[in-house]
């Protein structure tokens, strides 16, 4: 952007309008591309010469689930993806991720689902309830002890400090494919085998990677899928706990999620996207699972309607 333009765009934001350039193709300019820390953090890591002693435990799961449902919550009575009423798609999104996880442990992974609910209505936690109970695992239902989305995000993140567990934090608006737990788990597996050292998944490219936050990134082949390195998620991502012990300075924030004053505190910059200056982030191409929420979230070639028609 011009001066010119750097001048109207600030007039006109005064008015509630803004200039995004236009390109066909988002070849955003790339700066200090052969300086790229997060390129050569990734570079260095797979170019080691010795290999440190793994002693974290990978092969076992966890998954937080945070789920809020109730006619409070929805801003609209409908979906705008779905056109379903707001409950049963969120319930959806829960039996997706129910399903990738039966896929999983038939596939010998070990795991333990943990939905930590605030203020869902009491027909929705029966819905839920009934949900959990054809899971192939473990699984308990935690209410939170103080309501509001950052309060759950702090307690479900507090949760998983020092249990030596694979940890994936999930909101109830993502779609899951049957095979989202499964691959993640895999990866996260063939990678830590191969580096020696705890990375970061997001489950989907994030949604302004193509527009507002470009950057160059490597590309990973995997199994089925491929895996470019990231430095940008949303709070739903897969780790492992001993990431929330050493980092715990990033996640504390989250807390001010949804608060009237400090919200910029608890934002994925000033909180969990630190992270991206310590480990390794990576995002499957295509989507394992999609947040469900609008159009403008969803990541690019997913058809996320063929996943929910599915279900």
């Amino acid at each position: 952007m011009n001066d010119v333009l750097k001048i109207l765009d600030r007039l006109l934001k005064k008015k509630g309008y803004v200039i995004k350039k236009h390109s066909e193709y988002n070849l955003l300019p790339l700066q200090n591309l052969q300086n790229n820390p997060s390129l050569k953090m990734t570079y260095e890591a797979f170019d080691k010469k010795e290999k440190t002693a793994i002693s974290d435990n990978v092969s076992r799961l966890n998954i937080c689930l945070r789920t809020c449902i109730n006619k409070k919550r929805a801003r609209h009575n409908y979906n705008e993806l779905t056109g379903v009423a707001i409950d049963e798609h969120l319930l959806k999104c829960v039996r997706s991720l129910i399903i990738s996880i039966n896929e999983a442990v038939k596939n010998n992974k070990v795991i333990k689902l943990t939905v930590f609910d605030d203020r869902s209505d009491s027909v929705s936690l029966e819905k839920i309830n009934s949900l959990l109970n054809i899971l192939k695992c473990d699984w308990e239902i935690i209410k939170t002890e103080s309501t509001g989305q950052g309060n759950s995000l702090y307690e479900h993140f507090n949760f998983a400090r020092e249990k030596n567990s694979l940890f994936y934090f999930c909101e109830d608006d993502y779609l899951h494919i049957p095979e989202a737990i499964n691959e993640m788990v895999d990866f996260y597996q063939g990678v830590y085998k191969e580096i020696s050292a705890h990375l970061l998944i997001h489950p989907q490219e994030h949604e302004l990677i193509y527009s507002q936050i470009n950057y160059p990134s490597y590309i990973l082949e995997g199994q089925n899928r491929r895996w470019r390195t990231i430095s940008h998620a949303t709070h739903t991502f897969f780790t492992h706990s001993s990431v929330v012990d050493k980092y715990w300075e990033y996640f504390g924030n989250t807390k001010y999620v949804g608060h009237k004053q400090k919200r910029h505190l608890g934002s994925e910059k000033q909180t969990t996207d630190k992270l991206f200056n310590h480990i390794l982030g990576f995002s499957p191409i295509p989507a394992v699972a999609v947040h469900l929420q609008s159009k403008d979230s969803l990541p690019p070639f997913f058809n996320w309607e063929n996943t929910w028609n599915d279900i």
